[in-house]
């Protein structure tokens, strides 16, 4: 397949291109389309999820997340997807519906940011431990909410922390480089008969669908400007992400819906909860075979 090339003056922040799909490993691969900042998406001929290629190096992302996390809530924000009460609101949230299948109340929080979702778990009751990547932040989460915060190579932790009740991943998954591998090792920190909730972007939604089409016509001034490639490497949609966990891991699928955020518009919050085609995010929660 044809690749983008990086902008020139930071092509050493760039992995070679991917010959091979980073969730299923199936080799056929095309160029979907190229973003406003030069980066190419790819999509699998296999499982059909897309991701950018080339992606950035191990040393850009740690350099970037070291800097991307902040450890106090932006709860001055006058943006309403920003603000303390409404994010706080969004992950309780996801952790009551996590909780109607959970054999158990240890969990593990993967991407636990700046603590706040651990502090929704702590009030819902949860045994909490978590995960980050940056250790000076995990490290200060730790101290300040007194949870085990475990950071350093998330698929050692399978070997030393496993057996967890739930697993609770939001926003997590289209983060990593290798999201298979990353999901295998979710299954095998979950006791059998564990859950997981994943919740990420909704690139089969309605509108990133119209958008995506309106970016491969040229269109738009900034093409692809949705998949948000700054920070996001691997771009789901309901189907894909069900079909990978069901069919490559087992899982037993147990819900799938649009984001249980808050919605500031009544009208906005009506149509998301016709499901996660009019949703520009989603979850699915499954279960690890018993």
């Amino acid at each position: 397949m044809a690749h983008a090339a990086p902008a020139k003056d930071c092509a050493d922040e760039y992995d070679p291109p991917a010959t091979r799909c980073p969730l299923c490993g199936d080799g056929r691969l095309t160029r979907r389309l190229v973003d406003f900042r030069g980066h190419g998406i790819a999509a699998c001929g296999g499982c059909g999820v897309e991701f950018m290629n080339p992606q950035y190096t191990d040393a850009a992302l740690q350099r970037f997340y070291a800097g991307y996390i902040s450890f106090h809530p932006d709860a001055g924000s006058e943006r309403f997807r920003r603000r303390e009460d409404v994010r706080l609101a969004g992950k309780a949230r996801g952790l009551l519906q996590l909780a109607a299948f959970a054999p158990g109340k240890r969990i593990l929080m993967v991407g636990c940011g700046d603590g706040l979702e651990i502090r929704a778990g702590k009030a819902a009751g949860w045994q909490v431990e978590a995960y980050d990547v940056d250790p000076t932040i995990t490290a200060a989460v730790a101290a300040r909410e007194g949870v085990p915060v475990h950071c350093g190579d998330f698929h050692a932790l399978a070997g030393k922390a496993a057996g967890y009740d739930a697993l609770f991943l939001d926003q997590v998954i289209e983060h990593p480089k290798d999201p298979g591998r990353y999901l295998e090792t979710c299954k095998a920190l979950l006791r059998p008969g564990g859950v997981v909730y994943l919740g990420m972007p909704n690139m089969g939604s309605l509108s990133n669908r119209l958008k995506t089409a309106v970016d491969r016509l040229g269109l738009r001034g900034k093409p692809a400007r949705h998949y948000n490639t700054r920070h996001h490497l691997t771009f789901f949609t309901p189907a894909v992400m069900t079909r990978h966990l069901r069919q490559r891991l087992g899982f037993e699928m147990l819900r799938v819906a649009g984001s249980p955020k808050p919605q500031r518009n009544p009208l906005v919050r009506l149509v998301h909860g016709l499901g996660p085609l009019f949703d520009s995010s989603f979850y699915v929660i499954a279960r690890k075979p018993a």
